[in-house]
Order: C-alpha cells, then sequence, then structure tokens
C-alpha cells in the first residue's frame, strides 16, 4: 500500500482494502486448507487401506497353508472388491490363478490372470501374470491366444522364459525349427534356474 500521514488513514484503508478483497481471501484460505486437508486425509485413507489389505493377505496366507479353499476364495475376493489398488489384490489372485490351474480349472486360472494384469500397478507382477497366463492358454490348447499373451513387451530379467514360451507353442504348431530357434535364445538369455529343463527340451528336438 502507499504511504499515509496518520495511522487512522492507514487503518481506514485497510477497512476498505478489506471491503474489497476480504471474501476472495478467505475463499482462497478456505480453499488452501481444504486441499491440505484433503491430500492429508488420502494419505491416511491410502495408508489405512494398505495395512487392512495386509491383514487380510496374513490371513490369506493361513487359509492356504491350511488348505482352507473357502476361506481363501472369500477372502481373495475381498482384496479384489476393497483392495483392488493395493499389492496384496494381485498377490493373492496369482495365488488363486496357480491352485485353479493346478485343479484343471483353465478357463477360471486365465480369468484370475487378466485381472492381475489389468489391476496390478507393478510391472513385475504384470509380466508374470502375462507369462502365466501364456502357460495356462497353451496348455488349454488356445494356441492364437497364448501367442497374443506372450508378445507383448516384458522386462528384460524374463527374456529367456518369454523365448522358452515361444518355443513351446511352435511346437505346439508344429513349427519344429522356429521352436530350436526360440529354445536357443531362451538358453542363451538365461538368468535362472531350470536350465536342465530348457536344454532338455530343445535337446529333445534335435541338431
Amino acid at each position: 500500500m502507499a504511504e499515509f500521514e496518520t495511522e487512522e488513514q492507514q487503518v481506514e484503508a485497510l477497512k476498505n482494502w478489506w471491503k474489497e478483497n476480504g471474501t476472495a481471501v478467505m475463499i482462497g484460505v478456505v480453499l488452501g486448507i481444504g486441499a491440505l486437508g484433503g491430500w492429508r486425509g488420502w494419505d491416511w485413507y491410502q495408508e489405512k487401506q494398505a495395512v487392512n489389505a495386509s491383514d487380510i493377505f496374513v490371513s490369506v496366507q493361513r487359509t492356504m497353508i491350511a488348505g482352507d479353499a473357502a476361506s481363501f476364495r472369500d477372502e481373495a475376493e475381498i482384496l479384489r472388491t476393497e483392495y483392488a489398488s493395493t499389492p496384496y489384490a494381485a498377490l493373492t489372485t496369482l495365488h488363486e490363478a496357480k491352485a485353479q490351474a493346478e485343479e484343471g480349472d483353465l478357463e477360471a486360472s486365465a480369468k484370475s490372470l487378466r485381472w492381475v494384469i489389468e489391476h496390478s500397478g507393478q510391472p513385475s507382477i504384470r509380466d508374470i501374470a502375462r507369462i502365466r497366463l501364456a502357460r495356462v492358454l497353451l496348455a488349454d490348447q488356445k494356441l492364437d491366444d497364448a501367442q497374443a499373451a506372450i508378445n507383448q513387451e516384458f522386462s528384460e530379467g524374463f527374456s529367456s522364459l518369454v523365448h522358452e514360451i515361444r518355443g513351446d507353442i511352435l511346437v505346439a504348431r508344429g513349427e519344429i525349427e522356429q521352436a530350436k530357434q526360440a529354445y536357443d535364445l531362451a538358453l542363451d538369455s538365461v538368468h535362472a534356474s531350470g536350465v536342465e529343463f530348457l536344454q532338455m527340451k530343445r535337446d529333445d528336438l534335435g541338431g
């Protein structure tokens, strides 16, 4: 503000300025406090969701060990419907997909894996789900769908598995020469255990 001769003039000028601008200032303050409170409230909500989901995930692991399939399914559904944004929902659904595949319910397993791919926020979890989906679809003789599942961009650490599954699909199609090439690529980029089984599959196709 400009300089004023007396304190009274300053007070009067402040009154006039507040009359003209006070409402806008108060709105700005309220909005600022509301935004800060909303942000903190969202953080609190996210933390609460993660804690609740973690507790359910611990219970899920207990029901898995106990072989309580009914409780496992119920808790998995709770995680998917109420805590879908947490990693626990995706991890539990991966476990469920594995159990479904082992029980021979390949369609249900594929559905569970697709849920993980659509909802997980972690690239590595999505990669694992896509690889497992390709294997399930291959086991179900859905070769085109298996090929589509594996023809995605994967993290570098999954390259050996991706080439191996491509080889498996090519073998199922009867395209042996291409399968050999895929297995060779898998062997060249392998970073984990299981080399013996992969090598055996390659050797079965000949030179």
